[in-house]
């Protein structure tokens, strides 16, 4: 059964949710949990069902509104809006009972998916237990017929809003409280640290064995390349873009000796990543290498190729050549920062749905688990993510100290989305309230190459591609001027 909206903002039921929607007219209803309509009605895809298998998540209710346009008019009292100062929906839903958490995801006319977290009355993260019901803020945004996608996305439902409301089961300490074991519980069981092969035929393949006492000795041999992905990815997903040709070009100039690293990116920082990376070596182990860094991955290479005098690496060593920074934050990016969380999640959502790419359901897993550190206000345990904070902790200490003989070259881009919907979402939160600058849609373009109080900054030998070259944060590898640059100077 459908229920029009108030557009005067007066309380609607349906069933046991509470809407207020102030200047939004429409028809809404809800859809039962688990329901077979469900996910007709919501055309959900494989990628994203699986992923709120995985992780364990129950959907509490669905909520579809169509036929929406925002029509005006004089809003009642108590009217809220976002903490953007945006026209807003306001959701009451109970809560999702003891020893469970809770979160809604919203999806618009144009298929931009958000985040959303339980909020008290003045717009902040309510974590108290033993609420009846849980209230919830959502954009009222409403996209015109051109904004509206051409196929669907994660979420799919064209041309409808849907709200989906999300339980998951708590994790708690041995005192009782509720812990930040989330994510770091995730990574040890799915994003071991290990170092693996990159060979043309299998580069792209999740199901590669681990580097083993055998591999070495073909590795040490002669300078090696080293692939190092950036946040919530692992090699398979982070360089998967890349052409067989470009791949078998490197192993060409390299001899075959190509590896990768995959390691946590999330829960442990990117010094963490290199204790293990020198504690893993052979003994003995003389390695010469190159880097390809994608992302956060490229604090993890500065680490290994700036800081190896603040490990004990016994009788290894490395010495670093060249690094190749793509898209890293080497002076942080702001959505590190615990008050954009949800926008770091909305905007790594929203490149799995509009520019989906290898490894969607595993990558959506990891956010999902993010997210439940986020609904129970646990932040703490986030080290990997906290690494990126412009002005941190970890970038101010690796930000310093002088210049030696490593080259340095540099990969950034200016994206804006071409897809409307996402476009005006991006322009007007993105760039206009968050960064105020320009960006890839997760790192400032000249934060990549610009200075930063490292002697290795700026990097003079960059290339920098404007918004007219199309690419996004996670999709430089599948461009060909990104491969012929990085053949280019690892020639």
């Amino acid at each position: 059964m459908t229920t029009p909206l108030s557009s005067t903002g007066t309380p609607i039921r349906i069933g046991t949710i509470t809407l207020r929607t102030p200047g939004l007219a429409g028809m809404a209803r809800v859809l039962p949990p688990q329901a077979p309509a469900t996910r007709a009605s919501t055309q959900s895809t494989d990628a994203f069902e699986q992923a709120l298998l995985n992780a364990g998540i129950s959907a509490q209710e669905t909520i579809e509104i169509s036929d929406s346009r925002e029509v005006g008019g004089t809003a009642g009292p108590g009217t809220r809006s976002t903490a953007y100062d945006e026209p807003a929906i306001e959701i009451t839903v109970p809560d999702a009972g003891e020893g469970w958490g809770q979160f809604l995801l919203s999806k618009d006319e144009s298929g931009v998916i958000t985040w959303h977290f339980p909020v008290d009355e003045a717009n902040r993260l309510d974590v108290r237990r033993g609420s009846a019901t849980r209230t919830y803020v959502v954009r009222r945004y409403v996209a015109t017929p051109e904004q509206e996608p051409q196929t669907r996305g994660l979420l799919g439902a064209i041309g409808k809003k849907i709200l989906k409301v999300l339980a998951f089961r708590l994790v708690k300490t041995a005192g009782g409280e509720i812990g930040d074991y989330f994510v770091r519980r995730w990574e040890e069981q799915k994003r071991p640290h290990r170092f693996r092969s990159f060979l043309p035929g299998s580069y792209a393949s999740a199901d590669v064995p681990d580097l083993g006492p055998a591999d070495w000795p073909a590795l040490l041999a002669g300078p090696a390349l080293l692939m190092i992905h950036g946040t919530a990815s692992r090699t398979h997903v982070g360089f998967g873009g890349l052409d067989q040709e470009t791949v078998r070009a490197l192993h060409e100039r390299y001899g075959g000796r190509v590896f990768a690293f995959d390691h946590p990116t999330l829960s442990l920082d990117p010094r963490q990543n290199a204790e293990w990376f020198f504690a893993s070596l052979p003994e003995g182990a003389r390695l010469t290498a190159d880097i390809v860094c994608h992302s956060r991955g490229g604090l993890v290479a500065r680490m290994l190729a700036e800081q190896e005098g603040e490990f004990s690496p016994g009788s290894r060593s490395l010495a670093v050549r060249r690094l190749i920074f793509v898209a890293t934050p080497n002076a942080g990016t702001i959505l590190a920062d615990g008050k954009y969380m949800a926008d770091f999640l909305d905007t790594y959502t929203n490149l799995l749905n509009f520019l989906p790419d290898n490894g969607v359901t595993e990558v959506f897993e990891g956010l999902i688990e993010v997210g439940k550190q986020v609904a129970v206000g646990m932040l703490e345990g986030l080290d990997g993510l906290q690494s990126m904070l412009p002005g941190g902790r970890f970038l101010s200490k690796l930000n310093h100290g002088a210049r030696d003989g490593k080259k340095y070259f540099a990969l950034s881009s200016h994206y804006e989305p071409t897809v409307p919907g996402w476009k005006a979402w991006a322009v007007d939160r993105l760039l206009d309230k968050i960064f105020v600058a320009e960006n890839d849609l997760v790192v400032p373009t000249q934060g990549v190459f610009d200075r930063n109080g490292s002697g290795f900054f700026p990097i003079a030998d960059r290339e920098i591609f404007s918004k007219a070259d199309g690419i996004a944060h996670t999709r430089f590898f599948r461009d060909p001027r990104v491969r012929s640059k990085i053949l280019e100077w690892l020639g």
